[in-house]
């Protein structure tokens, strides 16, 4: 009788079932993490690249806005490019209404304010309101003397303008002025060594509204302005320009209506007659008048 011996096999190809399962893991892992992949990568270019997704009609309307064709062009360029040269402008998702406005009022000093009204039917609407002008800037080709050299100067040369801009009550200079007088702003003659352009704070906000006050008490009195110049900062000098070609220098310290009152007094008595020899009127010291 012979003896039956099971022969063994060999564990060299067998794979262990915690092997299986530790691959079919990772296996589902990668394939969801494709699916995922390939998901977000439809979605960022149907959101991006589609037309669904396109911002199709915009529009730049204005108040008080001179440059609306100008404000136009710009935002058609801004809707026409591409960031990273890649992903376009002109998408709901990629589109930056707050970098549009800082473009807006960095180009164009006369916007004021910029109010973006998102649609997705009807699309962008850009609102444009522009400054309003409460004063004229010139830049000054000859001007007077300084005001504490004026009891001592024989001639004063009235200023002659070269370049004015429109200024708004902060005293921002916004937009090219014609050189014009009559105008109910006050206007400003910058000192010799003074320039200015657009974007410049060339008159303080005070300074403004104390010039349109006087401008109109002066009126009253019949005395018609050609312009003011406020003198270095730190001074509260204040020259005004007379049509009939002398000066009178204010104090903006002192009460405007006991200036006034004092100037009224002069003109309608003591200088009656002699207005059209008048160089000057120095009401800057209490108490005090110099005239010549």
């Amino acid at each position: 009788m012979f003896a039956y011996r099971r022969k063994k096999h060999s564990n060299i190809f067998v794979v262990s079932a915690k092997v299986r399962r530790r691959f079919q893991i990772t296996w589902r892992v990668w394939l969801g993490g494709l699916i995922i992949f390939l998901a977000l990568a439809g979605f960022f270019y149907l959101a991006i690249f589609s037309p669904v997704f396109k911002i199709k009609v915009w529009s730049v309307a204005s108040d008080n806005f001179t440059a609306q064709a100008q404000a136009q062009e710009l935002v058609n360029r801004f809707f026409q490019q591409k960031f990273w040269q890649v992903i376009p402008a002109d998408s709901w998702l990629t589109f930056s209404g707050r970098r549009l406005t800082r473009l807006i009022l960095a180009e164009f000093p006369e916007a004021e304010r910029v109010r973006i009204e998102k649609n997705i039917l009807k699309g962008v609407k850009v609102k444009i309101e522009g400054r309003q002008p409460a004063a004229i800037w010139c830049q000054s080709l000859a001007i007077v003397p300084p005001a504490n050299q004026a009891t001592t100067t024989d001639e004063i040369t009235l200023p002659s303008s070269d370049e004015c801009f429109f200024a708004d009550s902060g005293g921002l200079l916004f937009h090219d002025a014609p050189a014009i007088s009559g105008t109910a702003l006050p206007t400003f003659f910058s000192q010799a060594d003074e320039g200015f352009g657009l974007k410049g704070q060339a008159v303080a906000s005070s300074t403004i509204q104390l010039a349109s006050q006087l401008k109109k008490q002066l009126r009253e009195i019949g005395v018609h302005t050609l312009g003011f110049r406020a003198d270095a900062a730190g001074s509260q000098d204040l020259t005004v320009f007379v049509d009939g070609g002398w000066v009178i220098y204010f104090n903006m310290d002192r009460p405007l209506p006991t200036q006034i009152k004092i100037l009224r007094a002069l003109l309608s008595g003591d200088l009656k007659d002699k207005i059209a020899e008048l160089k000057y009127i120095d009401l800057r010291v209490a108490g005090r008048v110099y005239y010549k």
